[in-house]
């Protein structure tokens, strides 16, 4: 009854006008959350002002409702414009706050070290991908409405604007689950991020961020983003739609592509290794091996950009590169995280890129280079080097 009543309470009016550079935001101003607002507030403290009507203030100002609250000094337009936008803001945050019990219950037994237990659920992982897209619209809708309504009152016009284009697939969500687990309902809602275009005096356009699965993934650390990196072009290469087995198909390159490669290890034997199981068969190997000794200098087989220098526990040190033509090209198991490279810089084939190692998941000294396709998925770089005619090739 008394959340009740203090959700219903009357909201602080708006004062748009001039700047107040002593005024501050109500929260900021008490130090508390507003949990502790709210608990302040029920069993009678006063404290700072903490009363009840102020309560129902910060949980609506915390939920996008309103944009400031009675605490809070006199703001221009311009302030005013600025608070709106971080209103619009929390309420997609506060919408896509899901309540995912129910989903973690429906995917038990579920072990998130192994892809698999990914594709067996998912119908599962479609059905909260389309529950977050459907958040992310109707969040969207709300937030118009609410800024169309604070900017009336500030005399600012509202200008036509797009509406999100986040639309997750089962793929995505896994891989984000995989990456952020619970959490990735937040990673999501920090990266659909409202801007606007214009001005108080020639009007506002709304422009929604509209992130790419890598930019949403960035949102962790760099290991979360490497984890979600890997997991989405694994299950887009083993699984179909429907979370079933793949079937394996040889990808044909064209001619002319062929003759942008050479090989990263000249002399090396190159291994067809294509998925053989790993990791004590809990997944398949997305990659070819070419073994070499210590510390034998790496090459870039192709022009390219550097995407990522890094580590991870299964591929070791490792450089990925994106080449011309959409592929990316990953090389693991470096011996020390490449000091040859730096991220953003361009390389160009035959540069050394980094120093043959046994780092990660690897018990001898060798490269293993996977080839992602513009579609994100893992093709078989064996077929790429007997296409190319670039060899030697190991045999049994």
């Amino acid at each position: 009854m008394v959340l009740s009543a203090l959700l219903l309470a009357t909201a602080a009016p708006v004062r748009v006008a001039q700047a107040d550079q002593n005024g501050t935001d109500g929260q900021e101003e008490t130090g508390m959350s507003t949990a502790d607002i709210l608990q302040s507030a029920c069993t009678g403290g006063v404290e700072s002002g903490m009363t009840a009507a102020y309560a129902a203030e910060a949980m609506r100002y915390a939920s996008g409702l309103i944009c400031v609250t009675s605490h809070d000094g006199s703001l221009s337009k311009t302030q005013f414009l600025s608070a709106s936008l971080d209103a619009a803001n929390r309420t997609v945050k506060s919408a896509l706050n899901l309540d995912t019990a129910d989903f973690e219950e429906s995917i038990q037994p579920f072990d998130a070290a192994v892809y698999d237990s990914y594709a067996r659920h998912a119908a599962d992982f479609e059905a909260l991908a389309q529950r977050m897209n459907a958040a992310v619209q109707s969040a969207s809708g709300d937030c118009m409405r609410l800024l169309s309504r604070n900017l009336r009152e500030a005399g600012v016009a509202l200008l036509s604007g797009g509406r999100p284009q986040i639309s997750l697939t089962w793929r995505e969500c896994a891989a984000l689950y995989c990456a952020f687990g619970g959490e990735l309902d937040k990673i999501v809602a920090s990266a659909d991020e409202l801007s606007a275009e214009g001005g108080v005096s020639s009007g506002i356009t709304p422009v929604w961020a509209n992130p790419s699965f890598e930019t949403i993934a960035s949102g962790g650390t760099r290991e979360q983003l490497f984890e979600a990196k890997f997991a989405l072009a694994y299950l887009k290469t083993v699984y179909n739609d429907d979370g079933s087995r793949a079937a394996d198909e040889t990808y044909l390159y064209d001619e002319n592509y062929l003759k942008t490669v050479a090989h990263p290890l000249p002399g090396g034997k190159i291994k067809d290794s294509w998925y053989a199981p790993r990791s004590h068969n809990t997944r398949l190997h997305t990659g070819t091996d070419i073994h070499a000794s210590a510390k034998t200098p790496i090459l870039s087989a192709t022009d390219g950009t550097v995407l990522y220098v890094g580590y991870m526990p299964i591929p070791g040190n490792f450089v990925i590169i994106l080449d011309p033509y959409g592929y990316e090209y990953h090389y693991y198991h470096m011996y020390e995280i490449s000091t040859f490279v730096t991220e953003g810089e361009s390389v160009t084939q035959g540069q050394q890129i980094g120093r043959v190692g046994c780092t990660g998941n690897s018990d001898v000294f060798h490269l293993h280079i996977s080839v992602v396709s513009p579609e994100g998925k893992y093709l078989n770089p064996y077929d790429l080097f007997v296409q190319a005619g670039i060899g030697p090739f190991e045999t049994d």
